[in-house]
């Protein structure tokens, strides 16, 4: 019997799991993307469980990845002086 997934985010890495999460959680805060989303959130959570993630592990792992990837780019759009 195949084993069929229940989601698209059953399918990603652990890193775009939280990146997604935390972003998307984050813009609904500020109102920039409607509550709508918040089934997509549900999708996510379920996921993180299934996978024996806690919900706070994937939220605090989705803010460091999403603050290392702005320091990142911050530090690689730097002009270099000389």
């Amino acid at each position: 019997m195949e084993n069929k997934k229940s989601s698209l985010y059953d399918e990603l890495p652990l890193e775009l799991l939280a990146g997604f999460y935390y972003e998307i959680n984050k813009n609904i805060e500020k109102g920039i993307l409607s509550s709508a989303m918040y089934h997509e959130i549900r999708l996510m959570e379920q996921t993180a469980l299934k996978r024996g993630i806690s919900l706070e592990y994937l939220h605090d792992k989705g803010a460091c990845l999403i603050e290392t990837e702005k320091l990142l780019r911050e530090t690689t759009l730097q002009p270099t002086l000389g």
